[in-house]
């Protein structure tokens, strides 16, 4: 039986996915913050441009981006959130939307897009710079980061150790799972790491200076991310509990 975990999607038919959310992923500000960033970015020519979402979990994001009027591809690991996401494929009218059971790092044999979104996946690789300089190879304009940085401070919240040096970048190692385990089943941690039992979290400075690196003319943070209350969440909010952030990178036409 398919199980959604978190993405609250309307289907064709009216029905949704994960009414105990109590909103729509369309409705969430999260989605609401890249569909401005991709407003701003191609403005009247959205329709057709390619835009990959990875790690996409139970394809949520990727059918937004495709009810937008984009070729939305979405890569997904785990077999039993690729289940979901062919559901979900399955009940929506949607030519112009794919899902690939996939590894991301296998990104480059998928081509080029216009788009890269990458939410809530950075924070589960050990190599994150690495993959930041692969996936911007393949990007032809923007890129969309919502993730996870190391602070000085560190977070209470997560496992996190000491900050140290990886990939010549400040950051913290965060443990997600123990490998030796006998009972472990990394199909059944829908949202744990795949393969690396433990991730690096660069700092956000890094995380910005590796884009502009990369080719992008343009770096930034984007806050709406958070909702309307933006004063307060930073202060007190998500972004400030959990060191959570939205990083955007444009390259110049």
């Amino acid at each position: 039986m398919v199980s959604f975990t978190h993405h609250n999607i309307r289907l064709d038919d009216g029905t949704l996915t994960k009414p105990e959310i109590g909103f729509l992923i369309s409705e969430s500000s999260w989605f609401q913050s890249a569909k401005r960033a991709i407003e701003l970015s191609f403005q009247d020519e959205i329709a057709g441009k390619r835009i990959v979402d990875l790690g996409c979990l139970e394809g949520g994001y990727t059918v937004e981006f495709a009810r937008m009027g984009m070729d939305a591809l979405g890569v997904e690991i785990r077999q039993s959130n690729f289940a979901a996401c062919r559901h979900v494929k399955a009940h929506v009218d949607l030519p112009n939307l794919q899902f690939v059971h996939d590894d991301v790092w296998n990104i480059e044999k998928y081509g080029e897009f216009d788009a890269f979104f990458c939410c809530g996946l950075l924070y589960h690789l050990d190599r994150p710079i690495e993959f930041l300089r692969l996936i911007s190879q393949s990007c032809r304009k923007l890129m969309i980061l919502n993730t996870h940085v190391a602070t000085e401070a560190g977070n209470p919240n997560f496992p996190l150790g000491e900050m140290t040096e990886h990939e010549a970048t400040p950051g913290r190692w965060l443990h997600e799972y123990e490998p030796s385990a006998p009972d472990l089943d990394l199909e059944q941690i829908r949202w744990s790491s795949w393969g690396n039992p433990r991730s690096f979290w660069p700092r956000q400075e890094y995380i910005l200076d590796t884009l502009r690196k990369c080719g992008f003319a343009m770096v930034f943070e984007q806050f709406d991310f958070v909702g309307d209350n933006i004063a307060d969440e930073i202060k007190q909010g998500y972004y400030a509990t959990h060191d959570r952030r939205m990083i955007v990178g444009v390259k110049s036409s």
